[in-house]
């Protein structure tokens, strides 16, 4: 598979939780970040919204997601990390 990020990714396997409107917080793995996106793993992708906000458990930090993709329980999104 081709590789076309411009942005270094870092593997960070952090435990977070993705906030959902109108629902629990859903908890999932932050697996890696740059500073363009985040690759996050959990169960119930269907229950994610196209843009929502996930918070890191260990540090409380929350950044603000825009999803560009989806597998079966995995969602690739942009961050605001870059603004």
């Amino acid at each position: 598979m081709d590789n076309q990020r411009t942005a270094r990714r870092v593997s960070i396997n952090m435990i977070g939780h993705i906030a959902v409107p109108g629902d629990v917080a859903i908890p999932c793995v932050i697996h890696d970040i740059s500073k363009w996106g985040v690759r996050v793993r959990l169960d119930g992708v269907e229950r994610v919204p196209d843009k929502f906000t996930l918070t890191f458990d260990a540090t409380e930090k929350v950044i603000g997601c825009e999803t560009v993709w989806k597998s079966s329980n995995e969602i690739g999104a942009l961050t605001d990390l870059m603004e």
